[in-house]
């Protein structure tokens, strides 16, 4: 194991196991496709104060994920519920806004991991180098998530010009 991998949180370990489980190699990450093979039913319905839950039952595991929300918020969400599924949380999970306990940190690190990991992120921002202007958005569609997420993650991986992205 390299140096740099035993510094990885056990969310961005596991997120990199998924990756490599279902053989991904490039954004955008297929979470239906990954819910499928999971058994996990995935429902959209309307929430006032949640973006989603997990209920990780074990006849009938679901994630519904609240539809007032935009898609790629959508899909953050569900890579969010996979994240408790994928680190064993039990129960029922909720993704509340501003949700700070530690298994809720834990499932958005495995997120923004699951969805943009780090290689790839590093991979497209240098193929992208010589449109500056436009980077950010058009790996946000290439990833299929939020700018304001892609940009979360270009900070913390501390990519050339990434100083230059204001969150």
């Amino acid at each position: 194991m390299a140096q740099r991998d035993k510094k990885l949180t056990a969310a961005e370990r596991r997120a990199g196991e998924v990756i490599d489980r279902f053989g991904l190699t490039g954004p955008p990450v297929p979470l239906g496709d990954i819910c499928r093979a999971l058994g996990l039913t995935v429902r959209v319905r309307p929430f006032e104060y949640v973006a989603g839950v997990f209920i990780n039952d074990d006849v009938f595991p679901v994630i519904v994920v609240n539809s007032r929300e935009r898609r790629v918020r959508q899909r953050f969400t569900i890579a969010h519920e996979l994240g408790h599924y994928f680190l064993g949380h039990g129960g029922k999970s909720f993704a509340e806004p501003g949700g700070k306990g530690s298994q809720e940190r834990d499932a958005e690190r495995f997120a923004a991991c699951l969805l943009m990991p780090g290689v790839w992120v590093r991979r497209y921002w240098e193929a992208y180098a010589a449109n500056q202007e436009n980077r950010l958005s058009i790996l946000a569609e290439l990833f299929d998530v939020s700018s304001a997420a892609l940009k979360r993650r270009v900070k913390e991986l501390t990519l050339r010009g990434s100083a230059r992205v204001e969150i």
